[in-house]
């Protein structure tokens, strides 16, 4: 393998100048300030580890965390953990609460920056040091990465740890000395622990999962661009026949029999916590994730294998023309030099995407860990394009610049036509012109780029590719995302509420699917839930004949609206009309709240209200024909 450089403050062979490398740090450290302290208001899936932290603090209840008026258990703590520890030190909002929009993302984007220097620190030990740059950069100007370092969920943490785990089992491998490879080991252990407390179980598919496939298939894989097609089978038999010896060196090559127990160590406490505090808790983890990975779950979908690939090449945005190669990249010859690392990264990237892609369920970030192996895979590939690929013609290159900037720029001009019919409700105002400001923008740097390739500065051609996105990435979320983010909704809620002359301590339930916690958070109104959710979850997993747990609410619902006291509850408009029409309870309708698309539509929230609704049947109906109709 090429010796490592000693130069600092470089990308690729070539230093970056002083005044360049003085004004990107600084204005990483602006964007990063303005991104944190500016931005949308936190989202509905955000402020589910912000509310949380903020009841563990103002309740003690650490162990076992409430979100509203139930224990949260579906997810792990760890994220809600450390917002509430940072808030601790950080002042909280004007009104005295702990927990801000900053402490609720901070721990997101320090995992992302520690993710970045991790990477580095991996790719140090892979490849010269020149390349090792750009495979830091390159996670630093992702889109999928800058993305989730300013979102207060769990998807930072458990990539940074993921990150962690396989450079520890990298640096295990690579190690001189048994004691330092066992110290290394016990890191990865430890890391792979605290993945799974932040977001458990998807480390086993993201990090141990094609950690096995690489560690037991190495000799395999590595020889194949050797052996040629025609003897792959050949390949295939041996390892087939490797795997009861291959199985019994890990116990003593990678530590097993201790290492396992360590990891389970880190988490396993927590569990037994809650579940001797909370014995339904068994029943909820084993539908919330064995029954998802099986199909027997709200929103599963078989099919679809192709989901993921447009996502993957999203998330490496501005990188991903060079990501077809990077992933042939450990079985090319030109990369052979660093195949061995390559195919780790291959391994961390492909394993986990197939995983994913053959669950039923999915969603766009589970697989935002495997970003980072991307970098690793795509810095040699971004190297030998930039640094090492000679122009055999001027023209032909300047025509490629061309063809990739036409076609930036007829992404726009689509946007332009399809964005409105889309999304109505976002597209006006300050909005468009934000957009046609950053287009124009993304469009001048990427010319810029263009044009030094071709002029053959080459360093300061990939440094704009990264910085423009970067840049417009930071602006845009600062000046568009307020727009965007929607935050509207549960303010109108609590508006809408106090102008009703509905009291903050009146009963006021969510009958809808999950709370939106923003109401309390930022709109200080308390809410409780109609029934526990995951209780209800349980107790529908154990009952296999059981109600419908929809029947179940409704039964609540209606409990509540024929009881002696004033409740108020708030619903989807659709949910609705259907309780109305089926089971006619006492209620009336109190106002509508718009959820964004013009006109009503059947997820519009309903507020409604049993008071001064008459129990009779016959008052029952007229309140009920009055309520459908009424605005």
């Amino acid at each position: 393998m090429t010796s490592h450089t000693q130069q600092t403050g470089v990308i690729g062979d070539h230093p970056l100048p002083r005044w360049l490398q003085i004004g990107a740090l600084v204005g990483v450290l602006i964007a990063v300030f303005l991104m944190l302290t500016g931005g949308p208001r936190l989202g509905d899936h955000e402020v589910i580890v912000a509310q949380t932290a903020r009841q563990t603090l103002q309740s003690g209840h650490w162990l076992v965390p409430d979100y509203l008026d139930t224990p949260f258990l579906v997810k792990p703590p760890l994220p809600a953990w450390l917002v509430a520890t940072i808030s601790i030190v950080l002042p909280g909002t004007p009104d005295g609460l702990p927990v801000t929009d900053l402490t609720a993302r901070l721990p997101s984007m320090l995992a992302m920056i520690l993710t970045v220097l991790v990477v580095w620190r991996l790719a140090r030990s892979m490849y010269p040091r020149s390349v090792a740059n750009i495979a830091a950069f390159v996670s630093a100007t992702s889109i999928g990465l800058l993305l989730f370092a300013v979102n207060a969920t769990a998807e930072a943490l458990l990539t940074f740890f993921c990150t962690w785990a396989f450079a520890e089992f990298w640096w295990a491998r690579q190690a001189t000395s048994a004691p330092r490879s066992r110290m290394h080991m016990a890191r990865f252990y430890i890391a792979l622990g605290l993945a799974m407390l932040a977001k458990g179980p998807m480390p086993l598919p993201m990090v141990a999962l094609p950690i096995a496939v690489w560690w037991w298939t190495e000799r395999g894989l590595a020889a194949l661009p050797e052996v040629g097609i025609r003897r792959t089978g050949q390949v295939a038999v041996q390892m087939v026949r490797d795997f009861i010896p291959r199985l019994r060196l890990a116990f003593t090559s990678l530590g097993l029999w201790w290492g396992i127990p360590l990891f389970l160590l880190v988490f396993l406490p927590w569990m037994i916590g809650v579940a001797r505090q909370e014995p339904y808790a068994w029943q909820l983890w084993n539908y919330e994730f064995l029954d998802r990975a099986r199909g027997n779950y709200p929103g599963c979908e078989w099919g679809k294998f192709y989901y993921y690939l447009p996502i993957l090449f999203g998330m490496v945005l501005p990188w991903c023309l060079s990501l077809p190669e990077a992933l042939a990249a450990p079985f090319l010859r030109s990369y052979a030099a660093y195949r061995r690392p390559l195919v780790y990264a291959w391994c961390w990237v492909i394993i986990p995407v197939i995983f994913a892609s053959a669950m039923s369920f999915k969603k766009p970030y589970y697989i935002l860990p495997v970003a980072p192996g991307c970098a690793l895979l795509l810095a040699p590939v971004l190297y030998r394009f930039f640094f090492e690929t000679v122009l055999v013609s001027q023209r032909r290159a300047l025509l490629a610049v061309a063809g990739i900037l036409a076609i930036l720029a007829a992404i726009p001009v689509t946007g332009w036509f399809v964005m409105p019919r889309m999304y109505p409700e976002a597209w006006h105002g300050s909005v468009v012109w934000a957009g046609v400001g950053f287009s124009a923008a993304i469009l001048l740097g990427m010319a810029a780029a263009g044009v030094w390739y071709v002029r053959s500065q080459r360093r300061l051609s990939f440094f704009a590719v990264g910085a423009t996105a970067f840049a417009v990435f930071a602006a845009a979320w600062c000046v568009m995302g307020p727009e965007l983010g929607n935050n509207t909704m549960p303010m109108n809620l609590v508006a809408e509420m106090r102008k009703a002359g509905i009291a903050d301590d009146a009963p006021f339930y969510w009958a809808g699917n999950r709370p939106d916690g923003r109401v309390v958070f930022y709109g200080r109104r308390p809410l409780q839930q109609i029934i526990d959710p995951y209780k209800l979850i349980a107790e529908h997993h154990r009952r296999a004949s059981g109600k419908d747990m929809r029947e179940m609410v409704a039964s609540r619902i209606c409990a509540l609206l024929e009881g002696e006291q004033s409740v108020y509850l708030v619903m989807q408009r659709e949910d609705f009309e259907t309780l109305m029409f089926y089971l006619k309870p006492p209620a009336r309708k109190l106002f509508y709240v718009d959820r964004g698309d013009i006109g009503p539509c059947d997820d519009d929230w309903v507020v409604l209200t049993n008071q001064g609704v008459a129990h009779q049947a016959g008052a029952t109906s007229t309140a009920n024909s009055d309520g459908r109709s009424s605005t």
